[in-house]
């Protein structure tokens, strides 16, 4: 986390815009540098980039904090303003120029136009001692420095025709560090003896404009910290003593200030961070401050020289060592504890900060430990999938204001040696939840030689997760979430299993829990492929919205689809019946009564073709449309035309040969408003060699193509959505009801249709 840092605008003055360049071919120059037209070509080009915070060497910049709104550069010739750029080529974070210059001084400046007018400096005849003496103050009163650059170039160093320079920002950035899992709150922080001027170029020594007013500066912010925090304030570089940083905590209701003296010298491009701990002993809450030693040139050190591990006094298992220097411990995946003892003639506290490992102060806590430097570290089992990590723990000589950077010592945390990929993900806790119906492949797992994997589960769970080993690699293991057909439990619970690695001796056991939400809807099984047996219905997406296996009503009265369509009453008939739907909308459009017209409510034109989405687009997570080829199974006849208003049977290809037996019937009860609606046909099919299983049932709506509404003669011209991404091709119940047949259909995007879906492809299914 961390607040982003206002940029504020110096002054009134009118602001300098900065042209970008489009490409590396044009390199702007300004009305002073020759050019091709007078005979004399630029032969210098300058380059100069923001110099980004830093800390042990690694870029910390936050977002907008190397943000440049204008940059100008001016050019001093035996120490007089002579030259003026303002016009400079970006690329990324990099600003050009161009120039024949062989000697001089060039000055770049950034965010600065509204408080220099380098122009009219110029015709002041300003001289490069003045420039350097220039200073810019606070906006604001607050601890939120207005940001600005700069940098300098000495263009008779050296003859090389590129050259580059950095931009230094004129102020020092200040993080707040807390402790993992503390109670601490900071209400605001409190910078004491504050210069209100700075000088646009650093000096040498560091220093502060003269007769500059010194002020306190405070930062509030609108919610408490509990948390570190990146960028809490900005100072401008100066010096001066009794410069101290005061932080506003609340700690269990109460509130209390701390303080610490800042160094006497704040540098500019600097990072400091504000350091909140909490005596082990005592409770008290205690503030120290760090410099960091790569922000600026600035580097502190400890006089006493680097801290060391003392292997004599500490109490180190096994699998922990320590290197040949004593400054980096090395740690197993493994949970571990040990207690370290450091070889410090001083007195060490501990910095806390957010980190994988507890640390825990013991000197001083008995009358063993009095006067030593003892710490208990504890950490737990290093996760699947989590890369191995190196920390520093920091420490702070008791007693002396500053914080050394190089008081410290390396942990090296080692990865897990099982390697995960795949979905999974336990870069959290040792539990990941899909929260949502996923089954085929969640993550695979490689196990070195001597460990093995095994999948415990809850009493009463089913066994949903399926170890199948790679055939290149029998120590890699495929995770496979299955599916049960028509499980009685699948109503959108939390299902859960443990899988476990240990090693082949059961020992240094390691359990990982997956979880998933465990819907279903009821299918039956025709010609290879699991139909749903029920059409969509609202929302097709939405598991909430469909019959569930778990609440089957055709089920849970120990009928078949077939026979509880005939003796439900009336309004459950109507209910099934009622959906369709049309483009990519996932709702559905259902049956009313239009002013004695049966149509779909919501009806209109569309665009885009159902047919021609991805087969999973509107259908639930585990399910799809079902392809042409999967339809052909059933109603592609080889024995002529599938009469659907008789009872009879029918050939298709499928298989080499499958016999399709078909019965059909009528509900004449049912209306919707003031509309009766007769003869609406339902009509199931079976395979004469599949009867285990329960017949596949067709029924539902006509569809709808224009204002007319959903009769064309009668109700039961059924358009059923299909995977036909090529062209949008899909099946029709066609003719009267005389002679009312099944025929593939190059049906528009306009027209509804009803979504039956299928389960989609699955690997392990299990009872």
């Amino acid at each position: 986390m961390h607040i982003k840092k206002y940029i504020q605008h110096f002054g009134i003055l009118s602001a300098i815009l900065l042209t970008t360049a489009c490409n590396n071919d044009f390199i702007p120059k300004d009305e002073n540098t020759p050019n091709e037209d007078n005979g004399s070509i630029p032969v210098r080009t300058v380059s100069a980039r923001v110099k980004a915070f830093q800390i042990e060497g690694e870029d910390a910049s936050l977002s907008g904090e190397n943000s440049v709104t204008d940059l100008q550069a001016c050019l001093f010739e035996e120490g007089v303003l002579t030259h003026i750029y303002t016009q400079l080529s970006q690329k990324d974070d990099q600003y050009t120029l161009q120039t024949d210059k062989e000697a001089g001084h060039l000055y770049f400046v950034g965010n600065t136009a509204s408080q220099l007018d380098l122009q009219a400096l110029k015709e002041q005849g300003l001289t490069e001692e003045e420039w350097l003496k220039t200073t810019l103050e606070y906006a604001k009163k607050d601890a939120q420095a207005s940001e600005f650059f700069s940098g300098m170039l000495d263009l008779g160093k050296n003859n090389e025709s590129t050259l580059h320079t950095d931009l230094e920002r004129g102020s020092a950035r200040f993080d707040l560090s807390l402790p993992a899992n503390s109670s601490l709150q900071v209400k605001g922080i409190t910078f004491t003896q504050i210069a209100q001027r700075t000088f646009l170029f650093p000096q040498n020594p560091v220093a502060s404009p003269e007769n500059t007013e010194r002020t306190d500066k405070r930062v509030d912010f609108s919610e408490t910290l509990n948390a570190s925090t990146q960028g809490v304030a900005y100072l401008y570089e100066q010096t001066g003593t009794d410069v101290k940083a005061q932080v506003s905590v609340v700690k269990k209701g109460k509130e209390t200030t701390v303080e610490s003296s800042l160094p006497s010298t704040l540098k500019r491009n600097t990072v400091y961070t504000l350091s909140l701990s909490e005596d082990s002993v005592s409770g008290s809450v205690k503030l120290q401050v760090i410099e960091w030693e790569n922000g600026g040139e600035h580097n502190l050190s400890s006089e006493a020289g680097a801290l060391k591990v003392d292997t004599q006094a500490s109490t180190l298992p096994q699998n922990v060592t320590v290197n040949d220097e004593k400054n980096r411990i090395v740690l197993p995946y493994t949970a571990t504890e040990l207690t370290l003892a450091i070889d410090c003639d001083d007195q060490l506290e501990f910095i806390p900060d957010p980190m994988p490992l507890t640390v825990q102060t013991l000197g001083g806590s008995s009358a063993e430990t009095m006067g030593k430097n003892l710490f208990r570290i504890q950490k737990d089992r290093w996760r699947l999938g989590v890369p191995g990590e190196e920390i520093k723990l920091r420490f702070h000589r008791k007693g002396l204001q500053q914080t050394y950077p190089d008081d410290f010592l390396t942990v090296v945390l080692t990865e897990n040696p099982t390697r995960m990929e795949g979905l999974l993900n336990y870069n959290d806790s040792y539990e990941f939840h899909f929260d949502r119906y996923i089954d085929n492949e969640l993550g695979v797992l490689t196990l070195p030689e001597s460990k093995k994997l095994t999948v415990e589960y809850e009493n009463g769970e089913g066994h949903w997760i399926k170890l199948a080993a790679r055939e290149d690699n029998s120590r890699s293991f495929r995770i496979l979430g299955g599916w049960k057909p028509n499980d009685p439990t699948a109503n959108g619970r939390v299902q859960k299993a443990t899988l476990v690695i240990c090693n082949n001796d059961g020992t240094e056991r390691e359990e990982y829990t997956v979880s998933r939400r465990n819907w279903g809807l009821p299918v039956t099984y025709l010609n290879g492929v699991w139909w749903c047996k029920y059409n969509a219905m609202g929302d097709s997406k939405d598991f909430n919205n469909q019959i569930l296996s778990s609440n089957d009503p055709a089920a849970k009265a120990g009928k078949t689809v077939f026979d509880y369509l005939r003796d439900c009453t009336p309004e459950e008939f109507f209910k099934l019946w009622k959906w369709q739907y049309q483009g990519k909308t996932t709702q559905g459009m259902q049956v009313i009564d239009d002013n004695g017209v049966a149509k779909l409510e919501g009806y209109s034109t569309s665009s885009v073709h159902i047919n021609k989405l991805e087969p999973t687009a509107m259908a639930p997570d585990g399910y799809e449309l079902p392809s042409m080829e999967n339809f052909e199974r059933v109603l592609n006849s080889t024995s002529g035309t599938i009469w659907l208003m008789w009872d009879g049977s029918h050939t298709t290809a499928w298989n080499g040969n499958t016999t399709i037996q078909l019965r059909q019937r009528r509900r004449n009860d049912v209306t919707v408003g003031s509309v009766e609606m007769t003869d609406l046909i339902y009509i199931q099919m079976y395979n004469q060699a599949e009867q285990q299983y329960e017949p596949l049932v067709w029924y539902g709506s006509g569809a709808q193509w224009n204002d007319s509404g959903i009769k064309h003669g009668h109700y039961n011209a059924m358009l059923w959505a299909t995977y036909s991404p090529d062209n949008g091709q899909g099946w029709y119940y066609v003719g009267t009801m005389g002679g009312l047949y099944p025929s593939k259909n190059g049906a528009g995007s306009n027209d509804s249709r009803l979504l039956r879906f299928k389960k989609s492809d699955v690997e392990y299914i299990y009872e």
